[in-house]
């Protein structure tokens, strides 16, 4: 018999992926027509692709609001991957640590298709409060503390290929942000230099925050350890020293917990 084929079966399994991608924080439910528009299918393609979803559980419609959103399947597959990771194991308790050293928010960010994506969190007692919710996804290079401490250590095709060209640079809304990818790179050097990175004002006005990377056993950077705080908190006193030293702290524990024993995590080439 002649090999069949399995074209089609891949692009269905893409388009699927690429459907439940479509959903975020900021569009938690989306209808056949938004999801059409976003990746230029067609309604009947689309609608296609949620039935199948809605019927093994990944999806659900709301008649009222004649949106879908992602379903409880969705939430299990979340369960199961937060269970077996080791990253989140090792990291747990440092950050329960780091909270209660600093009494600030921490957070602890991966690096997925050039996003920035919060896994986990720890939150402040603090009345006002600083924090990106677990699932929150930014691009890598606007700004953030986490972003560039993801993204100070890869090489440099691998960078300068997450990073948009100097035409399509949105520049970040904070005071202080980069104005082109120039400009960037040269800040992604200076974190390499000093072995953590800052985010004075880059994406928000009157937003701080340092964060530094995790490393394996074999060297690499596979996440970073994020503490996000009202500028206010850190002009006084020694705060910022504080802060980033309990945070390098707190990257280097998971780091010997993931099996780097290589001396600083920041450090290291």
């Amino acid at each position: 018999m002649p090999k069949q084929s399995t074209g089609q079966p891949v692009r269905s399994a893409e388009r699927m992926l690429a459907v439940l991608e479509m959903f975020s924080f900021d569009r938690p439910a989306l209808s056949v027509a938004e999801v059409s528009a976003g990746l230029n299918l067609a309604t009947s393609t689309v609608r296609r692709l949620l039935n199948v979803l809605e019927a093994h559980g990944f999806v659900r419609y709301s008649a009222q609001s004649g949106k879908f959103a992602p379903d409880f399947q969705v939430v299990r597959l979340a369960a199961v991957a937060v269970e077996g990771n080791d990253l989140l194991a090792a990291a747990g308790g440092v950050l329960d640590g780091l909270r209660e050293r600093t009494g600030e928010a921490c957070q602890l960010t991966v690096l997925s298709g050039g996003e920035v994506v919060f896994v986990d969190r720890r939150e402040s007692q603090s009345v006002i409060r600083i924090f990106s919710p677990i699932g929150f996804r930014s691009p890598a290079w606007d700004g953030r503390a986490s972003g560039k401490a993801l993204m100070a250590w890869l090489p440099a095709d691998e960078m300068e290929g997450l990073l948009p060209g100097a035409e399509e640079w949105q520049r970040g809304s904070g005071p202080n942000a980069a104005e082109d990818p120039t400009e960037f790179l040269a800040r992604l050097a200076v974190v390499r230099e000093q072995g953590y990175a800052v985010n004075d004002e880059e994406t928000e006005r009157d937003v701080w925050a340092v964060a530094a990377p995790v490393r394996d056993h074999s060297g690499r950077v596979v996440a970073a350890v994020n503490v996000p705080v009202l500028k206010a908190r850190v002009v006084q006193d020694d705060r910022a020293r504080e802060l980033t030293e309990a945070v390098v702290a707190a990257a280097e524990e998971v780091s010997r917990a993931l099996g780097n024993y290589r001396g600083r995590t920041g450090r290291q080439n």
